[in-house]
């Protein structure tokens, strides 16, 4: 009887150690999972990233890859144009046209507009103008300030709302106003650098003389920047012509490939010989 309860003993204390095993080793698989979880949310709260990359551009597309920027200029002919200086300027590997803001500060942040006239006759032959029915570009903005208040109550170095508009002079002489652009799902209330915002100017009443021909005389559009947030630069790339079927335009080969200092030199020599000539004329009248 004796070695009966004895055996009954040590049957019941084995079979207690059996069902405890399972219970210490289950421990490491519910670790293993928490260490997962941990590390998945803290993957989704890093940081966002530098900015979307900028599309392909189009082989016909002014990508400024060469560094040339002759048939652009600043335009600052009334009150509001902000004054600024372009050039260009290498982001990720990419080459692109920098308006570089020197004049909107706090006081003129409301009304200050950044201007850029982009001379055709330079890029395209005359042949070729009547057959331009939209112009496409990219562009975004960098902050230089923080004068962006967020919803929260925090100010931000973010570039906030990039939009605009533009025009031009059509074959029938009169300005031509193209219709207002404004960014959409792309980030600039989240960076310092915004995503690329693509623009398309289209000459919705070509039908009607509303383009360009080879009878107009120098040939040009302007891109206005306006409605900022906070003090920021501009930045344009990737400027396509397209035919009436969206087919990309070849750009002139032959276009001269004037330097900013050239450019600069000739007018310098255009504004001497001018002087000269008032100089002259105010001595013929004496």
């Amino acid at each position: 009887m004796k070695k009966i309860v004895f055996c009954l003993l040590l049957s019941a204390l084995f079979l207690t150690g059996c069902s405890q095993t399972p219970a210490v080793s289950s421990q490491t698989p519910a670790e293993d999972t928490v260490s997962e979880v941990t590390e998945t949310q803290t993957e989704e709260t890093l940081p966002l990233p530098t900015h979307a990359a900028f599309p392909e551009a189009d082989p016909n597309a002014v990508t400024f890859d060469d560094g040339n920027f002759s048939f652009a200029s600043v335009v600052n002919d009334d009150d509001t144009a902000a004054e600024g200086e372009l050039s260009v300027e290498m982001v990720d590997n990419n080459a692109m046209l920098k308006f570089t803001d020197n004049s909107t500060t706090v006081d003129n942040l409301d009304t200050a507009v950044q201007k850029i006239r982009i001379s055709v006759g330079q890029l395209l032959r005359p042949d070729q103008l009547e057959s331009v029915y939209s112009i496409g570009f990219d562009c975004y903005a960098q902050a230089k300030s923080d004068l962006f208040l967020s919803d929260d109550g925090i100010y931000r170095t973010v570039p906030g709302w990039i939009g605009g508009g533009g025009g031009t002079m059509c074959a029938d002489g009169n300005w031509y106003s193209f219709a207002d652009f404004s960014s959409s799902g792309i980030n600039e209330y989240d960076l310092e650098r915004s995503d690329a915002c693509h623009v398309e100017f289209k000459f919705l009443l070509a039908e009607s003389g509303k383009k360009w021909d080879s009878t107009v005389e120098d040939v040009n559009f302007s891109v206005m920047r306006w409605g900022m947030q906070n003090i920021s630069d501009f930045y344009l790339d990737n400027i396509t012509f397209y035919d009436i079927e969206g087919n990309a335009i070849p750009l002139n080969p032959s276009a001269p490939e004037t330097t900013p200092e050239e450019t600069e030199q000739s007018e310098d020599t255009v504004q001497k010989s001018t002087e000269e000539n008032a100089d002259t004329e105010t001595e013929a009248m004496s």
